[in-house]
């Protein structure tokens, strides 16, 4: 009879044992072969396993502590929305409480990118910069178009021209 040794865990125990040839006294032996592998490679479970591997599966590559992953009791968030976490060494909101939202408060503010009004017009005072539907640039003071600039690139002053002699 082929019997494995030595059996350490699971991966040393070989799949086409016992042969059907094997002899009923050997069964004993194959039995603690099975034993030995499992409690090997599962030497921390004491108990009953009742997650399935489809759960077992969603903790590969997490390389959190038992303490760390009871803090997620209830999380419901994805592997790769856990990963957007590594790296954090404090408090969350100690990160988002220092994220500041007050344009006048932030000496430096910078876009990275257009600015999208979303159909909004950016006040300075009674003046207003705004697109109208037909998509020209319009700029208003006290809600009077004073310039406008076409789509096709004309500019058309109120008044006249000349309301810019003198700058």
């Amino acid at each position: 009879m082929a019997l494995e040794t030595p059996v350490t865990t699971i991966n040393t125990l070989v799949a086409s044992n016992p042969a059907a040839t094997d002899g009923l006294a050997e069964s004993d032996n194959h039995i603690r072969n099975l034993k030995s592998a499992l409690l090997t490679t599962f030497p921390n479970i004491t108990g009953a396993m009742t997650s399935s591997h489809t759960e077992l599966n969603v903790l590969d590559g997490i390389t959190s502590s038992t303490a760390e992953l009871n803090l997620l009791t209830g999380v419901t968030a994805s592997t790769a929305e856990i990963n957007y976490l590594d790296g954090v060494t404090s408090n969350i909101q100690t990160q988002i409480a220092g994220i500041t939202t007050d344009v006048v408060a932030d000496t430096s503010p910078q876009l990275g990118g257009q600015l999208d009004t979303n159909g909004n017009s950016i006040a300075f005072g009674n003046w207003t910069i705004e697109v109208d539907g037909s998509n020209n640039l319009l700029f208003k003071y006290s809600g009077d178009t004073k310039i406008r600039m076409t789509s096709a690139g004309a500019f058309d002053v109120e008044d006249d021209i000349t309301a810019f002699s003198g700058i």
